[in-house]
């Protein structure tokens, strides 16, 4: 198994994982609650051609969860960067899942040089309408810190609503995970400051979604899109939006698979990834 390290990315404390000595570099961002752990189906596998990193973004799994951090997407992209300077990545591939594919895209518009391609996983934030309701009405003030009180069932229903088939997945030993990492100090803060940045209670936040539209013409990394059909978090039809407007993009819609491809069809993914990304590297040799 793959053991948890410890940097320093802007003086806070941050927990990633890293496999691979040779290939390209690989960068995996996570979504909104989640951590490296939604990576362990991935890592090893991807780490047999190059060289992976997965962080736990600020706010989330076991990295510092500072109060007065702002966690906009602009921030925590910027975060990601800090990480790469860090830890030497010059240059890498991204695959993100959720909010991380959304990260992912920020930091395509923000350091294109630094971004070899970008693999986006059920990204978030591509239109304004479709967001789960759960997380609509957790932007509420008030109620939203009342819903999101971690608890084993709440816990339990939410992740169930990630698959299409969460009895393979939704165990008792994840809920258990998943609810120790929420029950951190400044967690459910983190999550929800992250939230309400780029989600209200209609849907994604127009503002947010007009400047993704505005940048995505701009972002030239080659793109591959993977959605799946069954995703309740995000609508799969978003995936539209990066068709018509990425330069340089492919999608993939697949079927029986929800939110979260890589874990839920992992090897699938971990064939896909590995595929796309031979073929870049080896028309443009390092």
């Amino acid at each position: 198994m793959i053991q948890d390290q410890f940097t320093e990315v802007d003086s806070i404390r941050t927990r990633y994982r890293e496999a691979g000595t040779s290939g390209s570099a690989v960068l995996l961002l996570h979504g909104i609650g989640c951590s490296v752990l939604e990576w362990e189906g991935n890592i090893e596998a991807l780490a047999t051609q190059h060289r992976v990193f997965a962080l736990d973004l600020v706010g989330f799994g076991l990295s510092d969860k500072p109060a007065d951090h702002s966690y906009s997407l602009r921030r925590l992209a910027q975060f990601v960067l800090d990480f790469m300077k860090v830890k030497g990545i010059a240059r890498a591939h991204f695959a993100g899942n959720s909010l991380g594919g959304r990260l992912a895209l920020e930091c395509a518009a923000m350091a294109p040089a630094q971004v070899a391609s970008l693999v986006l996983v059920d990204p978030a934030g591509m239109a304004r309408r479709g967001t789960l309701f759960e997380f609509r009405l957790a932007t509420l003030p008030i109620v939203g810190e009342l819903f999101t009180r971690p608890s084993r069932l709440g816990t339990r229903m939410l992740w169930r609503k990630a698959f299409a088939a969460p009895s393979s997945f939704v165990t008792e030993a994840l809920v258990t995970t998943k609810l120790s990492l929420a029950r951190q100090p400044g967690a459910q803060a983190a999550f929800l400051k992250t939230l309400r940045g780029f989600v209200d209670f209609r849907g994604f936040r127009p503002e947010s979604v007009e400047q993704l539209a505005a940048a995505l013409p701009g972002i030239q990394a080659p793109t591959l899109v993977l959605w799946g059909r069954d995703d309740r978090f995000v609508p799969y039809a978003h995936a539209e939006v990066l068709r018509r407007r990425l330069p340089n993009v492919q999608v993939e819609i697949w079927d029986r698979c929800g939110h979260a491809p890589q874990v839920e069809c992992a090897q699938r993914f971990n064939e896909t990834a590995l595929g796309f990304w031979h073929r870049l590297d080896k028309a443009s040799p390092r």
